[in-house]
């Protein structure tokens, strides 16, 4: 079967390229399919230009899209309508974590023909068979939402995966790899923490699974002698989670002498050995989700880590030349002024340390979700089509705390001020070493101020961390509305 699989943008962007990284769970889909014997191309709107007719050539006959909670369900609607319009023999698949946190929802909409709820990879070559042989019918194949009759049904989901080494590498030769900012892997799914906010609790439910150590050292070879990768960010939620993979995996790095510079997401709770082992292994900076200051509100959000090892970690990530990414998380439900302060004085004990602010979303299917629910502080959106603005809105002006709208603000537009000088200070005050370095290597030096200004500037111009005043207009939600209208204004 031909198949097109779609990775959708967001169209909230009004002065930056959106932040592109490799489309990893597509790449995953791919690569099983081709396997199995498909023809398949892969459609990144984030770095691709061409339109829907433009695939007038490959005619698919299944276009599958992976859509998170978002603005870019919005070109999600718009193309696959576009598709079914084109195309109208082609089976319409929505995938990830909203369709799969909104099964019903989603599938309300009629150029939606299916669902796949979880993971993917089983479904969709059940799927695949069903719509070429008939056999297994769909109400065989877990993890799959349908229509009988005009009325929805929704199967159980499907097993995750017990054991990642069995998948294919990620169909790499299906995207144009330069177009991409950071060349990225995905070595790990599922998280088995219990963070209200996160959506792993409802799309994962508790899984956890790795590539093995060796596996992943054979798919950085491969990167490097076909591509020439330096860098890769393991692009997941925990990538140091699985203790003896990660050693073995930076003690592979060593004994194979592999040049490679990398950064990953982690808990809180790196020992110094696990640094030091990920330093000579050429680990350069870590993300760390430390959300909040307040005591009180990391048991609320249920973070289950201490204060104190959160510190000794970062120091030492810090004295071993690791650049730790702080994610701190504002306008959270239940937040105080008192807590708002505590996260405040907690940056600072840290050095003033470079972090990223975000303001809270609460995301379909996670607890924290329900909670604001139930407490009336907000309304649940009640179609697919509301829930670009919902989220949208949520992250550029929403504030569910205590906290006044008017210090949140501030707060926004302070870190957007200060995002890239705090960086420069940071390192300054403890990596002089990085400076040098770069003084007596012209290429890296100017390699270094290019990623400066590659993530400062969006950060500094962006208007979802500005002031109110501001509007910003979705482009594609409004003709989405016309489409609901007629075109009539």
């Amino acid at each position: 079967m031909r198949v097109l699989l779609v990775n959708p943008r967001s169209e909230v962007n009004p002065r930056f390229k959106t932040y592109a990284v490799f489309p990893n769970g597509i790449l995953f889909l791919a690569a099983v399919l081709e396997r199995a014997g498909h023809q398949v191309r892969v459609y990144d709107n984030v770095v691709d230009s061409r339109n829907p007719a433009d695939f007038a050539d490959f005619n698919p006959e299944l276009i599958g899209y992976s859509v998170l909670t978002g603005p870019d369900i919005t070109q999600a609607i718009i193309q696959s309508k576009e598709f079914k319009t084109l195309y109208p023999k082609a089976k319409i698949v929505w995938g990830n974590v909203h369709p799969s946190c909104t099964p019903e929802q989603t599938m309300a909409e009629d150029f939606i023909d299916y669902v796949i709820i979880g993971a993917g990879e089983t479904a969709i070559l059940e799927l695949i068979a069903f719509l070429e042989k008939g056999s297994p019918t769909p109400d065989k194949i877990a993890g799959l939402a349908y229509r009988d009759n005009g009325h929805i049904k929704i199967n159980e989901r499907a097993s995750e995966l017990k054991n990642l080494d069995e998948l294919p590498d990620p169909a790499w030769h299906l995207i144009d790899v330069p177009k991409y900012w950071q060349v990225s892997l995905n070595t790990s799914r599922g998280c088995p923490f219990r963070c209200t906010f996160c959506y792993n609790a409802a799309f994962h439910t508790g899984y956890r699974g790795d590539f093995s150590a060796e596996r992943i050292i054979s798919q950085v070879q491969y990167l490097q002698k076909t591509y020439g990768v330096k860098f890769i960010r393991f692009f997941e939620d925990n990538f140091t989670f699985n203790r003896k993979r990660l050693h073995r995996f930076c003690e592979l790095v060593l004994e194979k002498k592999i040049k490679l510079k990398w950064d990953c997401e982690s808990r809180t709770d790196l020992s110094e050995k696990d640094i030091d082992l990920m330093a000579k292994a050429g680990c350069v900076s870590v993300g760390i989700g430390v959300e909040t200051g307040s005591k009180r509100l990391l048991e609320f959000l249920k973070k289950d880590y201490n204060q104190g090892d959160m510190l000794k970690s970062f120091w030492n990530l810090v004295r071993h030349h690791i650049l730790p990414r702080i994610y701190i998380m504002e306008a959270v439900p239940t937040e105080t002024l008192e807590d708002f302060k505590a996260t405040k004085d907690l940056l600072h004990t840290m050095g003033d340390t470079p972090y990223f602010y975000m303001r809270f979303v609460p995301y379909p299917g996670t607890p924290i979700y329900y909670y604001c629910i139930e407490q009336g502080l907000i309304e649940e959106p009640l179609s697919l089509a509301d829930w670009p603005h919902f989220s949208f809105n949520m992250a550029t002006k929403g504030n569910l705390s205590q906290v006044p709208t008017e210090v949140v603000t501030e707060s926004f537009a302070e870190y957007a001020r200060t995002y890239g000088p705090r960086r420069v200070r940071f390192m300054w005050r403890y990596n002089k070493g990085f400076f040098l370095s770069l003084i007596k290597n012209p290429p890296q030096f100017f390699g270094a101020v290019k990623e400066l200004i590659k993530n400062t500037l969006p950060v500094m111009f962006n208007k979802n961390s500005s002031s109110p005043e501001i509007k910003v207009e979705d482009i594609r939600t409004k003709k989405l509305a016309e489409t609901h209208t007629g075109g009539k204004s």
